[in-house]
């Protein structure tokens, strides 16, 4: 049985923070003591030196795409980049489809600077156009981003100012916390207002690896049957939310087919099951929601994930986080957090990897679970996931 525990320091998990910044100009010191205060404020940060070695720039661009916030740090130096251009011009198209917040920082380069492209700023930008000249939809794109992206409210730094970078940084780390503070909460009201309401009892502290089997089986959106509250429900791989599921570089999708086919230790079916490989990736995070109105009252639920290795899976030295949050109707909520270590079922067959338990509230008042599985510091693969199993302990 692996080993696991309830105090561990979180890993990040919440909106990816993008930088953009001239490497010549700023990596070796700003940008090398905000990198890992960002990182120890717990925030899910993305440089270029997360990126895979061997893959193409062009990949920078779609990591703008799959963050939530920009941080552009504009030097003296930055227009002579024509990549730092480029990510500009991506992300201000991200910004203007609502996608994105942006947060400019001006490093020792005054706002009036950047937008009116003044001094050695506005000569490097001036000497892209001139050998680009034979590509001026693209230049204007760039310009375009210069005079867009210094609108939004930033911070300033100045070339003469009395602040130390490392007085700056710790000002920088308290607001883009607030920042992505506010955005989970708007995030998680979003999320439970379109979700049914209910009562929510406490979680209570996983004890155990689960190895019982449940009785028959439903899925999670369609509970048919009252014989299927004295067993479980399963929410399949498709109803969860797998973080970057849906880009084929990072996961593969597949079936598992046949007649009396056994899809999970608890569950025979004979439709097609959905089952999702991890292929290569940092990035870990499943979530996924369940409604105990169609549980049975008084009765004690554990939650696990129903995954397995493959022989070739690698990047799992790390554990992997598990929540289980249960909410309160009064607004109040309880969580549990464990870890696991995936590393020890590398070539085994499928696996149940508990979340945690929790007790079923009155029909009355049903409440509302989400359970989560994440990692994002490891470059890993072999991952499959089947789906989450919601069954009784006894």
């Amino acid at each position: 049985m692996a080993s696991s525990s309830l105090a561990v320091k979180p890993t990040p998990t919440g909106p990816q923070v993008f930088i953009c910044f001239r490497g010549a100009d700023v990596r070796k010191h700003f940008i090398s003591f905000l990198d890992p205060a960002l990182r120890k404020a717990n925030i899910n940060v993305f440089i270029d030196e997360d990126e895979y070695l061997g893959s193409d720039l062009v990949n920078l661009l779609k990591r703008i795409e799959e963050s939530e916030i920009a941080l552009v740090i504009f030097s003296e130096e930055f227009t002579s980049s024509y990549w730092c251009l480029e990510e500009l011009a991506k992300i201000k198209e991200c910004k203007d489809q609502g996608r994105l917040k942006v947060i400019p920082i001006f490093y020792k380069v005054k706002p009036s600077v950047v937008k009116y492209l003044k001094g050695k700023f506005g000569d490097h930008f001036r000497d892209q156009i001139r050998n680009l000249r034979h590509q001026p939809e693209r230049t204007q794109k760039w310009e375009d981003a210069l005079l867009s992206i210094p609108e939004s409210i930033g911070m300033p730094l100045a070339a003469q100012s009395d602040r130390t970078d490392k007085d700056f940084i710790t000002s920088m780390v308290i607001k883009i916390q607030r920042l992505v503070e506010h955005m989970a909460v708007k995030g998680n009201q979003e999320t439970e207002a379109n979700l049914p309401g209910g009562s929510i009892v406490p979680a209570m502290k996983p004890k155990r690896e689960a190895n019982s089997q449940g009785g028959s089986m439903v899925l999670a959106m369609k509970p048919e049957t009252e014989a299927s509250h004295q067993g479980g429900f399963v929410v399949p791989a498709r109803q969860l939310g797998i973080a970057f599921s849906d880009k084929s570089r990072c996961w593969s999708w597949s079936t598992i087919t046949g007649p009396n086919k056994q899809v999970s230790p608890y569950l025979f079916s004979s439709e097609a099951i959905h089952i999702v490989t991890m292929k290569k990736d940092y990035w870990l995070k499943i979530v996924g929601t369940f409604k105990t109105g169609d549980l049975t009252p008084g009765t004690k639920y554990e939650v696990v994930f129903v995954v397995k290795l493959k022989d070739n899976a690698i990047g799992w030295e790390k554990p992997v986080t598990l929540k289980l949050k249960v909410i309160h109707h009064n607004g109040d909520n309880d969580r549990v957090e464990r870890i696991e270590n995936l590393n020890d079922y590398i070539g085994r067959n499928w696996v149940d990897i508990l979340a945690g338990v929790f007790v079923v509230p009155p029909k009355n008042t049903p409440a509302i679970i989400t359970f989560t599985m994440y990692e994002t510091e490891y470059k890993k693969k072999g991952l499959v996931v089947k789906g989450v199993i919601i069954r009784p302990t006894n």
